[in-house]
């Protein structure tokens, strides 16, 4: 990062949020915090919802693991494997926007992982851009996948968060199988004016010299946007 000694004393609230479900959220989240933590940082990342909860390979448990410290147990952690508002309301619960604020609340710097997309409803009356908005992020990263339509997926996740003046670093994360879209993506956001600076990460293990080549942009990236 530019300044690095600089911005080890400016607090970071990061946000992870998707253009859908299963978009690759966690996947970067987690190659991100492990890219701060090998800069300096001393971070908590945090998964505030979750459903299909198990705490051993959860996403809360890859995330605090990639951070270096003991998991954080959900605010909601739901055992159904539905959305989180569907499974709050069969668990007979209801998910509360200032409690997961307060949860998140940490004088340290943080990142937190939404569940599911953007515009996903976590409550009869909040969605994941209610929450990203409340968190007041010093950035929000933006993960689509990279196939045909992640241009619509992205631009339409944009225009929300433009509607609360937010903006995001844009993601795209490598599909199991490449489309006709995944070669061009990335410039076609570009040429379009959307996302200049759009990163494509692949699906590798976090280990993997390309997930670590791809962390390290996304982190100089959300630096140069503070």
């Amino acid at each position: 990062m530019p300044n690095r000694t600089n911005a080890m004393t400016r607090k970071l609230r990061i946000v992870v949020v998707g253009a859908g479900t299963g978009v690759g959220k966690t996947h970067v989240g987690c190659a991100l915090a492990a890219e701060l933590v090998r800069r300096g940082v001393v971070l908590e990342a945090r998964k505030p919802i979750e459903s299909g909860y198990l705490p051993e390979g959860s996403d809360a448990d890859l995330l605090a693991r990639s951070a270096g410290h003991n998991l954080l147990t959900p605010r909601y952690a739901f055992d159904e494997a539905v959305s989180p508002h569907l499974a709050a309301r069969h668990a007979g619960l209801a998910v509360e926007l200032a409690e997961v604020v307060s949860w998140c609340a940490t004088s340290g710097d943080l990142l937190v992982e939404t569940a599911g997309g953007l515009l996903s409803p976590v409550s009869a009356t909040c969605t994941n851009l209610d929450i990203a908005a409340a968190l007041e992020p010093s950035a929000i990263v933006l993960v689509a996948v990279n196939r045909l339509g992640a241009l619509h997926d992205v631009r339409v996740c944009q225009l929300a968060l433009g509607e609360r003046g937010l903006s995001a670093q844009v993601v795209l994360c490598h599909p199991e199988a490449a489309d006709a879209g995944t070669p061009s993506n990335v410039a076609e956001l570009a040429f379009l004016g959307w996302a200049p600076g759009a990163i494509a990460f692949p699906r590798a293990p976090l280990g993997d010299a390309r997930t670590h080549m791809s962390a390290t942009l996304l982190a100089d990236a959300l630096e140069r946007r503070r």
